[in-house]
């Protein structure tokens, strides 16, 4: 995260993830879900020929969000709420913040310019090492099937 008042925001991103807990074993799960929204802007197509398409988001600078990782959460659009699987990175040359945004078993064609709000509910895994596209996708696909298990171990229990 980059701004004037980085250190601010970094420690803020702390106090999150410290107030956190595990309850599933999935990762951190929040104990409230981190909420914020986004326009979502046209991405370089990465994602999509890695099998997972992606709505990427443009955050407003000074918003709070959580530390870069893999998350699950839900995705606000036409007055619906979407499961979702969530990635916060600093772009492949770590040079600038990128939301991005899969909802899980819909299209995010139709999204580009919408405005989207999201709510994470739990980490489920650090950002790793670019290493290839083929080492990309694997991961990836793990991903969504752990976000499909999460959302059916937590039908119950989710934050409302």
């Amino acid at each position: 995260m980059r701004s004037r008042n980085g250190l601010l925001q970094r420690s803020l991103v702390a106090f999150f993830v410290r107030a956190a807990y595990g309850e599933y074993g999935f990762g951190i799960m929040f104990t409230t879900p981190i909420i914020f929204s986004g326009r979502v802007e046209r991405g370089e197509g990465m994602a999509r020929r890695l099998g997972c398409p992606t709505a990427n988001l443009a955050v407003q600078e000074g918003t709070v969000i959580p530390a870069l990782g893999v998350y699950v959460g839900e995705t606000e659009f036409a007055s619906r709420w979407y499961p979702s699987l969530v990635c916060v990175n600093d772009g492949r040359d770590g040079s600038h913040l990128k939301v991005e945004v899969h909802l899980l078993h819909r299209d995010v064609d139709e999204l580009e310019g919408s405005l989207l709000v999201v709510r994470l509910f739990e980490k489920i895994r650090d950002l790793l090492p670019w290493e290839d596209e083929d080492h990309m996708s694997r991961v990836i696909t793990q991903d969504l099937r752990q976000a499909d298990e999460w959302f059916k171990a937590t039908a119950e229990h989710r934050p409302a």
